[in-house]
């Protein structure tokens, strides 16, 4: 008891060294916390406040000291905050976290929490208060924000619903709609073939009104279905290899006679090498179609169409120009949307639901493409769309990523070759084998042609994918250079069409990709080099790109035709172009100057090229992004190598 005793006893008489240390913790928290702490008297006189209170004020704590907050803030705030003061002194209740919109001193808007405690003497008597007041102006920001994400959230999910509504009803009243029509289309054309009997000229003449009207709503309905198909996410591409100069000429004839009907003069400018691509060319056709007609139908009489197919790097860009009516440029921003018509014209507003453009984008998009026009009214229009020439699959598989980057790790090159029977689906029938055992005869042909090249190199090539599923395998080639990839590349390809032949298999079309992997030693600042490449299975040309790209994320000049200066954000360069952020459009096909700075001399290097290809930075305000491809004569393609050498040391620069 007595050991109780004396416990107590040291619990009520703390050490002087304990109080002094208590005192200073007190004080490391009236100094360093955030949060507003201050004492007052029942007059509402500021005793103490601490450091947080009186920077606020841009004051110090002892100039604080014997003021009241009518020496700080507004009138009608202090009377508020006096209010408060006498509801707490006066009841002995507490405020705990009131919530307000207050304007500090600075004149900064913000929302405080503020809690109110009264604060008593040894007799029990209130003799002022205790406060605390912290900005929670970031908490009400988010708050207002979940309550703004969470009212859009139940909006979108009810426009989804309503969306979804609307596209089966779309859909299924088109599909209902088909069948009736094409009894009446089949009906009318009985009794215009004269097969229920004879008909006048004048009966034929409206019959044949009546075919061309069935016609056009027949298109409306495969409209309407399209753009259900593609808002259910239920429209799918089927692509196959073909010649996209054989799909504008497909049409070619079909649409100069519609033109001609008009006295409208419709050209074809083609190159003459065969552009052979993967594409849905029934897809493409119908975006061709519809941006044809339109130019058709807003060209008057005596006017000019223009369709150029240009190839550039990676794209084919498709041009649609006309001498038309044009297009204002305030209605560019809605000229793609669904059920829209720019145009005010009687013959516009009969002959369409302002679907056909709204399609074309999508399908363009679809095919991971882009879309855009350049107009201006009374002077015509120019429609242009692109079109990847490299058609990818996924990323590889970690094992064969893990393979790639261990030969890089190591200092070591390679060539990543991947090998695609692309009729695949349709071979597997004629198979006379299982396809596990064609792929193991394709690969002891690899592995025969391997050893025959490969019989004094320390490092040897492995085939590191087989794919029985979708008819694809890919190997790497360590350490050579790139004729002798591409010599064993062909010569495999090569060995399996005999094979294919020999086994009476006929019409195999194997493509084969090369994707080129450098040697770390071969650029001093690899990572800079490594953030370009990608791992990815190449399915058509050659290698990912004619030119190998560098990031290059300075600031240059660009120059127009007019001597137009503008100050441009580059994103990337290669020998062949570059890519940059302009801060205004320029037209497809113009030309413009690039300076750029040499990164260690400040040497200026003129570089001159043409538009490409360019987009509209979705979010931004009037920002776009522009491919450049240039166009130098021979003797300047040096200084151009001569740059990118320059880049790969200049690690600062890039």
């Amino acid at each position: 008891m007595k050991l109780k005793s004396k416990v107590k006893s040291s619990e009520k008489i703390p050490d002087k060294k304990d109080l002094l240390y208590k005192y200073r913790l007190l004080s490391d928290l009236m100094r360093y916390i955030p949060d507003v702490i201050y004492f007052k008297d029942p007059a509402g006189r500021l005793i103490m406040v601490n450091d947080a209170h009186a920077k606020g004020l841009r004051l110090k704590p002892d100039e604080v000291a014997g003021k009241t907050d009518f020496d700080f803030f507004p009138k009608e705030r202090a009377q508020l905050m006096a209010k408060d003061d006498r509801y707490v002194m006066k009841t002995g209740k507490a405020i705990i976290d009131k919530i307000e919109r207050s304007t500090r001193p600075d004149g900064i808007d913000n929302y405080v929490s503020t809690t109110k405690i009264p604060r008593y003497d040894k007799e029990g008597k209130i003799v002022g208060l205790i406060g605390i007041t912290r900005d929670i102006t970031r908490r009400m920001s988010l708050e207002r924000i979940q309550k703004e994400k969470e009212i859009i959230e139940k909006k979108l999910e009810s426009a989804e619903e309503l969306n979804k509504i609307k596209s089966e009803f779309v859909s299924v009243v088109s599909h209902e709609l088909r069948t009736p029509l094409a009894i009446i289309k089949e009906a009318v054309l009985l009794i215009l073939d004269e097969i229920a009997g004879p008909v006048n000229e004048k009966q034929k003449d409206l019959l044949l009104k009546a075919e061309n009207n069935i016609k056009r709503l027949k298109g409306i309905i495969d409209d309407l279905l399209d753009i259900s198909r593609i808002e259910s996410g239920k429209l799918k591409l089927h692509y196959s290899l073909v010649s996209l100069n054989d799909v504008l000429k497909e049409g070619a004839d079909f649409f100069k006679k519609s033109a001609a009907k008009k006295g409208i003069n419709l050209q074809y400018v083609l190159p003459k090498e065969r552009v052979n691509m993967f594409l849905d060319s029934n897809r493409v056709n119908q975006v061709l179609s519809n941006l044809i007609n339109n130019a058709i139908k807003f060209t008057e009489e005596g006017g000019l169409i223009r369709i150029e197919l240009k190839i550039f790097e990676d794209k084919a860009r498709i041009g649609i120009i006309d001498t038309g009516i044009g297009i204002a440029k305030s209605d560019f921003s809605r000229l793609f949307n669904k059920f829209t018509q720019v145009s005010k014209t009687p013959d516009a507003q009969r002959k369409g639901v302002g679907l056909g453009l709204s399609i074309a984008k999508e399908l363009v998009e679809a095919h991971s493409g882009e879309i855009w026009v350049e107009s201006e009214l009374g002077l015509g229009s120019r429609f242009y769309f692109s079109l990847p020439r490299l058609f990818s699959l996924n990323l590889l598989d970690k094992p064969v990523k893990d393979k790639i980057n261990n030969l890089l790790s190591r200092g070591i090159s390679l060539h990543f070759v991947n090998l695609l029977i692309v009729n695949y689906r349709e071979l597997k029938n004629r198979l006379k084998v299982p396809p596990g055992d064609l792929f193991d005869e394709i690969e002891l042909i690899i592995n025969k042609i391997f050893q025959e090249n490969f019989r004094e190199t320390q490092e040897k090539p492995e085939v590191a994918l087989m794919d029985g599923l979708y008819g694809e395998c890919g190997f790497i080639l360590p350490s050579i250079n790139e004729e002798k990839a591409d010599r064993i590349t062909k010569e495999i390809v090569n060995r399996l069409s005999d094979y294919f032949l020999k086994n009476k298999l006929k019409d195999v079309f194997i493509n084969a990709g090369i994707t080129v992997y450098p040697a770390k030693e071969s650029y001093p600042d690899y990572q800079q080099i490594l953030v370009n490449l990608k791992i990815r299975k190449i399915l058509i040309g050659p290698q990912i790109r004619r030119f190998k790209r560098f990031r290059y994320e300075v600031e240059i000049q660009a120059f127009t035709s007019g001597n137009e200066k503008m100050s441009c954000s580059a994103v990337d360069i290669s020998a062949g172009g570059i890519c940059f952020y302009s801060p205004r459009t320029l037209k497809t096909d113009a030309s413009v100057e690039v300076r750029l700075k040499f990164p260690k001399t400040g040497e200026i290097l003129r570089i001159k090229g043409k538009v490409s290809w360019i987009r509209e930075i979705a979010g931004s305000d009037q920002k776009f992004k522009v491919g450049l491809e240039f166009t130098p004569p021979n003797k300047e393609k040096k200084p151009i190598l001569r740059f990118l050498k320059s880049l790969k040391y200049a690690r600062e620069t890039v």
